[in-house]
């Protein structure tokens, strides 16, 4: 689930959604994004935004846990406090794409924090740009196969896991935020899972969203869905993370996924009024 899906009045539809598919004794993991919190935090408290990570991960994690037992108290959630290792080397390091906090209406509204992160004009307003390098392991994965082997709904991964690399013995915090879509695909493929998700606050993914020539796109394949990428169809730190996810795991679990409104969940994990990207 994308940040800034993670409205209040958005979440009783999905603890609902969740309750059912656990009720037809679906194995579940659910992620989240954090960009607008991690954001917030982030210009409030100047920390490296790993650590922040983790915070977000725990602040979003119970709150979706909390949702769950309040609609069906007989479901059980964990929230599994994830890591990521990403490189010291890589380009995003040097050339930061991932927006987090807010959007502004205008660039020198943006506070900068303490560490003088960029700003980006993105489709929907201004917004802080920070390093998102690619996520290479994730560290709490037999953790979480255990939670739902166990009969648990695993919230894991939530903004994208905290990033961490390894310099010689020792594993040190990264001043990144791993993107949440890919992270989240890295897992699917890891757990093995049949099906992946992605809900935002748009139906579906776009070619040239925000345009005059937007078209909706509802089914693309693997090769159909990377020949859109590499026109540019889709934007960087929005949608084009996304897409890159559905093709990563459509791509190596030979199983469909999906990007979706979280507002119409139901429809969405029936793979129905959403993006299907197949193998």
């Amino acid at each position: 689930m994308g940040g800034n899906a993670l409205e209040k009045e958005n979440m009783g539809r999905v603890a609902e959604a969740l309750c059912r598919l656990y009720s037809e004794r679906h194995e579940i993991v659910v992620t989240h994004g954090n960009g607008p919190q991690v954001g917030e935090l982030y210009l409030k408290e100047g920390k490296n935004l790993s650590i922040l990570t983790e915070e977000t991960q725990r602040i979003i994690g119970n709150s979706i846990k909390n949702f769950i037992h309040e609609e069906c108290p007989s479901c059980r959630a964990s929230v599994i406090m994830t890591r990521v290792l990403v490189y010291t080397n890589d380009r995003e390091f040097s050339e930061p794409s991932k927006p987090i906090g807010r959007f502004y209406d205008k660039e020198k509204l943006v506070p900068r924090g303490r560490m003088e992160f960029s700003v980006k004009k993105m489709e929907r307003g201004y917004r802080l740009v920070v390093p998102s390098p690619e996520p290479r392991k994730i560290f709490e994965v037999d953790k979480i196969i255990k939670a739902i082997r166990n009969g648990r709904i695993a919230i894991a991964a939530g903004g994208g896991g905290a990033a961490v690399a390894i310099q010689g013995r020792k594993t040190v915090r990264m001043n990144a935020v791993v993107d949440k879509d890919l992270a989240s695909a890295l897992l699917a493929e890891k757990i093995a899972a049949d099906a992946f998700f992605i809900l935002t606050d748009i139906d579906r993914a776009f070619i040239d969203f925000g345009s005059v020539n937007a078209k909706p796109i509802y089914r693309m394949n693997v090769k159909t869905a990377l020949r859109y990428i590499d026109k540019g169809y889709f934007e960087n730190g929005s949608m084009l993370p996304k897409v890159r996810a559905c093709v990563e795991f459509a791509r190596k679990r030979r199983m469909n996924a999906a990007i979706g409104n979280i507002n119409d969940i139901e429809n969405v994990l029936r793979f129905r009024s959403c993006t299907i990207v197949t193998p």
